[in-house]
């Protein structure tokens, strides 16, 4: 069983949004997953549309009573996703523990004792790094940290690494840390720059599939249904639906020892990136650079898999290739053909595994 905890102080960085979609979407792929709502607000609670004032027992009484996990699980109505809700009630829990004994490993304790098997355990920490984040911090084996491109942000991740560090000497408690870089835009000069400082910075650490912005998740929340009910051919469902690929990709030490630097390298290709895929006005636009090819084709879901058919091409005098193909909304899976070698698009970091044992790079039309 997996714990992982989704942290970090700043609010209104993806935190919860990825609590519940990341949850419903492990839960697609046939795993078990609880979970806990840690945050005083119950917005994990309220994105799987349970009113938080109708909630009788929750994780507070968990906390503060010593009430088993398995007497506050609730169904959410999604098939292998259960929940241990939170309401405002949990405010008080500081002043209600401060004495107790090992008041910073409740929540570690309670998770011993389930009866109920599951795979994951995701816990939705609050926006700060109180008494609740560290309970959380102790339980989880992992914790994924979703970063959007702000100062306030980037600060927060600090002082987060820090207290983690911070736990690990004071308990001895190691976790695995990574960052998932969210409600990127990728118009933006700044939100590229941020999100290419970040990955030179924490190397090995950041997940390959970026959360772009996408309004269908803001839908999704206040109708209290995961993107992958509410909208499964949005950008935010697919965008998920990679992040919860490269998670379980850690369930196979066999394929990684860190999946997320591999599929980091899968893109990493020696050509110069290029903004593609993109809108054109004679329809939408794939670039590929290289120089010393002979012959660039293109090839996926959009016309069969069969090279160049329906695509007009062009290259241009520094060697980019130019694919322009009429497309309706959707998601497609491509790759390139350079001289008879079929590889991903190096501008494009979504990527899906395929039946070949590698990868074919993913797009989502609007």
């Amino acid at each position: 069983m997996r714990i992982i905890a989704i942290a970090n102080q700043k609010g209104g960085c993806g935190k919860t949004t990825t609590a519940i979609n990341l949850s419903a979407c492990l839960a697609k792929r046939d795993r078990r997953v609880l979970l806990i709502d840690m945050d005083p607000q119950g917005h994990s609670t309220l994105g799987y549309n349970l009113k938080t004032g109708e909630i009788g027992l929750s994780i507070y009484h968990v906390l503060r009573e010593g009430l088993l996990l398995d007497d506050i699980i609730l169904n959410t109505g999604i098939q292998n996703v259960r929940l241990a809700p939170a309401n405002v009630v949990l405010s008080t829990i500081e002043q209600d523990i401060a004495y107790f004994s090992e008041k910073e490993s409740r929540l570690h304790n309670a998770i011993g004792k389930l009866s109920k098997s599951f795979d994951y355990i995701m816990i939705d920490c609050p926006p700060n790094l109180g008494l609740l984040s560290i309970n959380a911090l102790r339980a989880a084996g992992e914790v994924i940290i979703p970063l959007d491109s702000s100062f306030f942000s980037l600060h927060g991740l600090s002082k987060l690494l820090e207290t983690i560090e911070v736990l690990r000497r004071y308990t001895g408690h190691k976790t695995e840390t990574y960052i998932l870089p969210t409600m990127y835009d990728r118009r933006s000069r700044f939100a590229k720059e941020v999100l290419d400082e970040v990955k030179n910075h924490f190397k090995g650490i950041i997940f390959s599939t970026p959360v772009r912005q996408c309004s269908k998740l803001r839908e999704s929340a206040s109708f209290g249904f995961p993107i992958c009910e509410y909208a499964p051919n949005s950008i935010g469902h697919w965008d998920y639906a990679g992040v919860a690929d490269e998670v379980l990709m850690q369930e196979e030490p066999a394929l990684c020892e860190k999946p997320v630097a591999v599929m980091e390298s899968s893109i990493n290709m020696s050509f110069q990136k290029v903004e593609s895929p993109g809108y054109a006005d004679n329809g939408f636009i794939f670039l590929y650079r290289d120089p010393k090819a002979a012959e660039v084709k293109i090839a996926g879901d959009f016309n069969n898999w069969v090279p160049d058919k329906d695509v007009s091409s062009y290259r241009e005098k520094d060697g980019t290739w130019k694919k322009v193909i009429k497309i309706p909304p959707g998601a497609y899976q491509y790759k390139f053909c350079i001289d008879g070698d079929w590889k991903e698009d190096p501008s494009n970091p979504n990527i899906v595994s395929n039946r070949f044992g590698s990868y074919n790079s993913l797009v989502v039309i609007d």
